[in-house]
Parts: structure tokens; sequence; C-alpha cells
């Protein structure tokens, strides 16, 4: 019985002190990912595609490709836990009127997607970043 107590005692204690590491140890997607550079890298694979791209191109007529690039770097930084703080138009300000489809969403996702393979990114480390970008759906498309 004593053996037992013992035994539940020091199981608990090294499950208590194995989680404790764990979480000092734990590093955001930014850093897992290489940070800054990487995002920059990524967006600006994406942006030229997207830019070029005849269905989707005409969305960012007159958006410059720099404060693009800038906004969607600081705002994915933001969301996977980098040290930035977004503080551009909301996704509502910025897509009000343009009536974006739903298809078209997704073609901009697959660029994204694409650069993120390009620059190396794992499928769990894209997917990471996905789901913390696929709330933005429902602010830009068909407003």
């Amino acid at each position: 019985m004593i053996f037992r107590s013992l035994f539940i005692t020091f199981f608990l204690v090294l499950t208590l002190l194995t989680a404790g590491c764990a979480s000092t140890n734990e590093q955001s997607l930014y850093d897992e990912i290489g940070g800054h550079d990487t995002l920059n890298t990524i967006y600006g694979v994406a942006i030229t595609r997207i830019y070029n791209d005849p269905t989707i191109g005409h969305y960012f007529k007159g958006v410059p490709k720099r404060h693009l690039r800038e906004q969607l770097v600081s705002q994915t930084c933001d969301l996977i836990g980098g040290p930035c703080e977004y503080d551009g138009k909301t996704m509502m300000e910025s897509h009000k009127g343009l009536n974006i489809q739903e298809r078209d969403f997704y073609i901009l996702v697959e660029y994204v997607q694409s650069a993120m393979r390009d620059v190396g990114l794992t499928y769990q480390q894209e997917n990471k970043i996905l789901q913390k970008l696929a709330p933005l759906k429902t602010h830009t498309v068909y407003l």
C-alpha cells in the first residue's frame, strides 16, 4: 500500500514537472517557420502570382505590392504568435464593396499555399497557418 502511494505520488510529480518543462520551451509558430523573413518571402512570391492572375488580379488594382506585403506579413505574424501587432484596416474595411466571390478567395489561398511550399514549410506548418487565416474568409467574401 505504501509502495503504491509512493508510486502514484512520484508519477504525479513527474507528470507535473514534465508538463511545466514542455510549456516553457514551447516555440511559437512564427519562430518555428523562421519568423519575419519567411513570411516576407512567402507573401512576396504569392503577391507576384496574385497580381498576375487574370481572375483575381483586378481586385488589387491600385494597391501597391509593397503595402499589401507589409500588411499581410504583419497580420500573419500577429496571428501566429510573432511579436507584431497588426494595426491595418480590418478585413471588412479592406474588402467592402469588392463583391469577392468564394472561388476568387480560394484562388488566392492556393497562391499562398504554393508559396509556403516553395519556401519549404512543412504540411503541418502550412495547415497551422491556414487555420489561423481561415476565419478571415467571412470578412472578405461577398461584402
